[in-house]
């Protein structure tokens, strides 16, 4: 057999792991194993791939990033594409492909599996926002960098120069990420869900940074929507064949707003690619390896259009499989449910917690030092 693996779109921690568990399955079967160049890209005209068979592919174990790259090819957008890539995998001998991706990617590979084509998809975004799955790979590493990013923000810098620092996190539609900066102590956090009251902001932001003994840290997801009162920057990627345009540096304009309302000093920071990068968190790497031989079984058993997923049953998580359909939903994100969110309190709810806890264990408590820094507030 010759099985072909890329990844598509935007980066996560868990890429790598996922190639690498492709590839030890493949080479335990005695398959040649293909790494697709830039995604999608790789099965078009002038696409590369590279023989992975006989590379020593254990760096990628425990490495963040991808090995073979990525891009925002759309393999959709022209219509004779379709016959290209069956040429390619005609020429090429190709048994299976293993699509690593999100929306985008997902949604191209289940459109082309529909056409015959024998693909299988796995699940990776920092997002969390595809359907039939607990969680997406990259998400609990992205989560655990905001947090600690969050977390020490908070109690170093916002502490010690009694600032507000407003976080911007990745996430486009869905929230899921901004959310697990609790664990980090974030103050205000701010989803993109529903439009939010810019007033409630500057109510909440003010009421929690005195009762903290003046600091305090907003996170902001990055499409988070003021009912038209702050501005941002929108991207238009280049390369970007899906039509996605992103909006950038809201975290600017809310800073500069609380800072005219409160009269005290705001930093805004921009963390960015820094939450798709380094190695991933434990349950990462795991889902990661496994999700990738998962992929590879199926091609062995001829079950294209699935996509091996994780699921959450008897107080365990488990590996799965669903229909890509099912996954992509016809094009939908997987927002955060209403109850997962107070939208009064712009803090995440029990529901959320609970979600979380299989991801990333309970909520930290009060370590020793932030018990020294109430008592010290309490006396200043």
């Amino acid at each position: 057999m010759n099985i072909l693996v890329f990844t598509g779109g935007g980066l996560s921690p868990a890429l790598n792991p996922t190639i690498y568990g492709v590839a030890q399955a493949a080479k335990k079967h005695g398959f040649n194993i293909w790494g697709g160049l830039y995604g999608w890209k790789s099965v078009l005209p002038g696409g590369k791939i590279i023989n992975l068979s006989k590379l020593n592919l254990l760096p990628l174990k425990s490495r963040g990033g991808t090995i073979l790259r990525s891009s925002r090819t759309n393999p959709l957008a022209d219509p004779n594409n379709v016959n290209k890539i069956k040429k390619f995998i005609k020429k090429n001998k190709i048994d299976g492909i293993v699509a690593i991706g999100g929306d985008d990617t997902l949604g191209a590979a289940q459109k082309l599996a529909e056409l015959g084509l024998p693909i299988v998809g796995v699940p990776k975004t920092i997002d969390n926002d595809l359907f039939g799955t607990y969680f997406t790979l990259g998400y609990p590493s992205a989560a655990h960098y905001l947090i600690d990013f969050v977390k020490q923000i908070k109690e170093d810098a916002a502490y010690a120069l009694s600032r507000i620092f407003v976080i911007e996190a990745l996430g486009m539609k869905a929230g899921w990420l901004a959310c697990a900066s609790i664990y980090g102590g974030a103050d205000v956090i701010i989803t993109p869900e529903k439009p939010v009251d810019l007033d409630l902001v500057i109510k909440l932001t003010k009421e929690r940074y005195k009762r903290n003994g003046n600091f305090a840290v907003v996170v902001v997801a990055q499409e988070a929507d003021f009912k038209g009162k702050l501005t941002t920057t929108t991207d238009h990627q280049i390369g970007e064949q899906y039509g996605r345009k992103r909006n950038h540096f809201i975290c600017l304009a809310l800073r500069d707003e609380i800072k005219k309302q409160l009269g005290v000093d705001v930093k805004a920071l921009y963390p960015g690619n820094y939450l798709e990068s380094d190695k991933p968190t434990a349950i990462d790497n795991k889902f990661a390896i496994a999700l990738g031989e998962k992929a590879v079984n199926l091609i062995i058993q001829k079950q294209f259009g699935l996509m091996p997923n994780i699921v959450y049953k008897n107080n365990k998580l488990i590996t799965g499989v669903i229909d890509l359909k099912e996954a992509t939903a016809g094009g939908k994100f997987r927002t955060l449910p209403e109850e997962f969110f107070n939208q009064k309190q712009l803090l995440p709810s029990k529901q959320f917690l609970n979600y979380l806890k299989p991801i990333l264990g309970d909520r930290p408590p009060e370590d020793n030092y932030a018990k020294l820094v109430k008592k010290i507030t309490t006396h200043a």
